[in-house]
């Protein structure tokens, strides 16, 4: 809330003519255009960049004593198996319903293995149970699916995941011993979609359901598996096979409330120009999919990013890491989001009058909303605080108009929600020859041991 605070006092002093106010608008706003485009509005309200984190990093103030300053994120959620009632929620395989799946370490089936041997119905009850008590009451929130041991499409189930094609094709022959291997892997794929599709379909249908003011989705979807940054030639692109098997899932985009990509990044990509085309795309096309159901009407973007780069998945938090971690968010991590943030807002105030957001003009560039830091400067002071001094110059905001354009806030939800929670929902005219669409907001969450139950 500091940072907001002073970020409306550092504004007010620019805009304290208001003759001079309206002739910088003028000046930025002459741009105008002839077609509309459409994102979602801010989830939370007056959040013009929203932060979460969901990791289990409380357990570095019981175990340790350090105590991680959190205070700029609107949204927490700790996956540990203990934790309700929280703003994230996160949905692992033995925590809502009986998701049918092979456990990776044993190789039993776990409620029956295949999607097509599980129960839905019974699946259904015990998963109606379980969003009762991990979500107690209807607020507002992100729900996020993490089922990960098979793809609903099932030409992605690659090794090691190809033994749920292996045991559908023998189902298949046990039930049809007649039928050669080509003709039982042609019933096999049908069957084994239908009933993955069942599964993530009514899963979702029975979440929005019970807590409609919750977004629902599924961990890494949408994902165009563009890992093959080890090519000299690489530039982050998404097949167009990936892009067409995605749109095999316009099922999934359509019962959605929100989407969840990841961008999580390996240590082979640390001070590499293949992160940025790799993040990028992978936005690009989790914002591609996000309309499928309307382009008026996107569905919100929360991005999966792990503030660190890493190879493990699962990495104990010691003491020292907790330290290393809170160092790191106090000098670099919170004075970004404070900075990104900031930059939003007053991009957000000059373009769009507060009636949309600032979008790059090329998403493919190295464009970014930071403040200058010749005219700003963030720091923490002793009480933990932080303050921010400065304010934009001309040459700042007329920055922002030659990079950046605005985008529609829309209300994607009911009135009823909208009226309770969201914003206004306005209307802006855009220039048309860029197209974008979506809300991308960004979820921070470290994987590590303590996942488990």
């Amino acid at each position: 809330l500091l940072f907001l605070t002073q970020h409306r006092i550092f504004f007010r002093s620019f805009v304290g003519s208001r003759g001079a106010t309206q002739a910088v608008l003028t000046f930025l706003l002459i741009p105008c255009c002839l077609t509309q485009e459409f994102r979602a509005p801010p989830f939370i309200p007056n959040v013009s960049f929203l932060w979460g984190w969901n990791a289990p990093t409380e357990l570095c103030a019981q175990k340790f004593n350090v105590q991680l300053d959190l205070n700029l994120f609107s949204l927490i959620g700790s996956p540990r198996k203990s934790a309700t009632g929280q703003g994230i929620t996160l949905f692992y395989a033995d925590r809502l319903g009986y998701y049918p799946h092979i456990d990776e370490k044993t190789g039993k089936n776990v409620n029956g293995g295949i999607p097509q041997s599980g129960n839905l119905k019974k699946h259904l009850e015990k998963a109606k149970k379980d969003i009762a008590y991990y979500i107690q009451t209807d607020s507002i929130g992100l729900a996020v699916i993490d089922w990960e041991n098979w793809r609903p499409v099932w030409a992605r189930n690659w090794k090691p995941k190809d033994i749920y094609k292996h045991q559908s094709i023998e189902l298949v022959q046990q039930q049809h011993i007649e039928l050669n291997v080509t003709e039982a892997t042609k019933i096999a794929k049908a069957d084994f979609e239908k009933a993955g599709k069942c599964f993530m379909q009514e899963t979702l249908k029975l979440g929005k359901s019970l807590r409609p003011n919750y977004l629902w989705g599924y961990y890494l979807f949408p994902d165009c598996y563009n890992h093959n940054y080890k090519k000299p030639d690489y530039n982050g692109s998404c097949s167009d096979l990936e892009k067409k098997r995605n749109d095999e899932l316009n099922w999934i985009w359509k019962e959605s409330t929100a989407l969840f990509p990841s961008i999580y990044l390996n240590t082979i990509l640390k001070s590499s120009p293949y992160a940025a085309l790799y993040v990028r795309n992978r936005v690009w096309e989790a914002i591609r999919v996000s309309q499928v159901s309307s382009v008026k009407h996107p569905l919100p973007i929360f991005v999966y990013a792990r503030p660190v780069f890493t190879d493990v998945s699962l990495k104990y938090l010691s003491e020292q890491s907790c330290t290393e971690l809170d160092n790191y968010m106090k000098n670099t991590l919170n004075p970004y989001i404070i900075n990104v943030t900031l930059a939003a807002k007053m991009c957000n105030q000059v373009l769009c009058q507060e009636q949309g957001v600032c979008i790059r003009k090329h998403w493919n560039s190295n464009d970014y909303l930071h403040l200058n830091p010749d005219n700003f400067a963030i720091q923490l002071e002793k009480s933990g605080r932080y303050t921010v001094q400065g304010k934009p110059t001309l040459e700042d905001l007329q920055q922002f108009s030659k990079k950046f354009y605005c985008f529609l806030l829309v209300c994607f939800l009911s009135k009823t929600w909208c009226s309770s929670y969201g914003p206004p929902c306005h209307l802006y005219k855009l220039r048309p020859q860029y197209r974008t669409n979506g809300n991308v907001e960004m979820l921070f969450s470290l994987f590590v041991s303590w996942f488990s139950p």
